[in-house]
């Protein structure tokens, strides 16, 4: 029994550990989407390595870095009436995390007004993270409408 209860408590490590890693490596993605939500785009840049690739549905649809990719989506909501866009994310798909790569596939829902009009889409943001000195950072991502 003793050798029972020593083997249950070990899986029960294992197993918090590994969620333990997969929420820090989801924490720059909360913080991205966090900071989008409340308009804090530094907070939102942080969560970025330089240069990030990232791939949107809007045109030209692939960028290098977050300021970039921005700058278009600035453009593009403009060009398009979009307006009070939020983000919700729900429990990742997938999540693959080692001691330092991460990937992690996330549904989510965008809320906007679209020329004054209630919006919803749902979509899968697909995020690819390094773990720097510094913690975990989005090397690259992609969304797409699902």
């Amino acid at each position: 029994m003793k050798t029972l209860a020593l083997a249950v408590a070990v899986c029960a490590a294992l197993v918090s550990g590994g969620a333990v890693a997969e929420d820090a490596a989801m924490a720059p993605v909360n913080q991205f989407i966090d900071g989008l939500n409340a308009g804090n785009v530094k907070q939102a840049a942080a969560a970025h390595m330089p240069g990030s690739p990232i791939i949107d549905e809007f045109a030209p649809h692939h960028w290098n870095g977050f300021g970039p990719w921005l700058k278009g989506f600035m453009a593009d909501s403009k060009a398009n009436k979009v307006t009070d866009v939020h983000v919700t994310l729900q429990p990742a798909t997938t999540s693959t995390v080692g001691a330092k790569y991460a990937y992690e596939v996330v549904p989510n829902t965008i809320t906007a007004k679209i020329d004054g009009k209630a919006n919803e889409e749902k979509g899968i943001f697909t995020f690819a993270l390094v773990k720097t000195a510094h913690g975990w950072r989005i090397a690259s991502w992609a969304w797409a409408k699902q």
